[in-house]
């Protein structure tokens, strides 16, 4: 019996986990000293990215959204 809970909530956990991880996919450079970065969600079935157009401030990065999911896709 206890053998069976654990394995339902290591596979639940697992599922929830899988579902929302967000990963930052790709970092550029820009000729003027500006970056570009895109941040991708995974969802069950989906992936949504945005992008961001970055200063750097010291050992910080100033970020602003440039483009966002589509409507429709959320």
């Amino acid at each position: 019996m206890n053998r069976t809970i654990i394995s339902i909530l290591v596979g639940a956990s697992l599922l929830i986990a899988s579902g929302c991880s967000v990963a930052y996919s790709s970092i550029r450079q820009q000729a003027d000293g500006t970056y570009l970065i895109t941040e991708s969600k995974s969802k069950f079935f989906k992936v949504q990215g945005t992008m961001y157009s970055c200063t750097a401030s010291g050992e910080s990065m100033d970020c602003k959204v440039i483009a966002l999911p589509s409507p429709k896709n959320r």
